[in-house]
């Protein structure tokens, strides 16, 4: 049923490059009322810039009813 692959190691791919760390880094900040935040969030998701689950959850910044979340966005350097 398993066949053992006792003392036989994987071949390893030579096409196989690791990540670069030269990377740029972006950040997103909305501040704004909780809905505004929410329906931009949502926006951005629908037309494929970020995932929802990207951002920060919303938080209070101690202003009346005013919020902020951060999104932050890395993209490798060729």
């Amino acid at each position: 049923m398993f066949q053992s692959n006792a003392g036989e190691e994987a071949p390893v791919s030579s096409a196989f490059n690791l990540p670069s760390f030269n990377q740029e880094t972006v950040r997103h900040i909305l501040l704004g009322d909780y809905a505004a935040l929410i329906a931009v969030m949502m926006r951005l998701a629908a037309l494929g810039y970020c995932d929802r689950t990207a951002w920060s959850d919303p938080l209070p910044t101690g202003r009346s009813g005013e919020y902020i979340s951060v999104m932050t966005r890395r993209r490798t350097l060729p």
